[in-house]
């Protein structure tokens, strides 16, 4: 099939490719069909851009990538929407938002999407009880990160 996209032009997707959200995604529930478009000019980020709509595409992330202790927990019967058998047909990413101040770049943390990627089912889910927000600083984690293996190794120099 053939899509039109503001970002990227004309493409060509095989149908199997095609995602439905059947409730949509928060904000946007009207639109429920969509593609997760890899480009390694973008990594470790793609798109999730709609087929319905040109203009509409979401930056996507794995959240392990920049978060690694992020966990979500789940029943299975909340994942009934998606038809999902087993936690690992199940994938997990997050809306970015990459501003021109890349400092600022931030994750939703709380609103994370699923995918059954053997059904090519998706929803967006809110934890409002948990201790993720719509807004966590990429930048700051990544800094964090590097702070705590310069720690460690400068303990380890010093140590007798």
């Amino acid at each position: 099939m053939k899509i039109v996209t503001l970002r990227f032009g004309e493409l060509e997707i095989p149908d199997d490719k095609v995602i439905d959200f059947p409730k949509g995604l928060l904000g946007f529930e009207q639109f429920h069909k969509y593609i997760i478009l890899q480009r390694q000019d973008s990594e470790p980020f793609s798109w999730l851009q709609s087929i319905e709509d040109p203009n509409l595409a979401f930056v996507i992330t794995n959240p392990a990538f920049f978060f690694p202790n992020y966990k979500i927990e789940m029943h299975m019967k909340e994942l009934d929407d998606i038809k999902v058998n087993e936690r690992s047909n199940v994938e997990t990413y997050v809306i970015a938002t990459i501003p021109k101040d890349i400092s600022q770049m931030s994750a939703n943390l709380q609103g994370p999407i699923l995918i059954n990627t053997d059904r090519s089912l998706g929803k967006q889910t809110v934890f409002v009880n948990g201790p993720y927000t719509i807004q966590h600083f990429i930048m700051d984690e990544l800094e964090k990160r590097a702070g705590k293996k310069k720690k460690k190794k400068d303990s380890i120099a010093v140590q007798i």
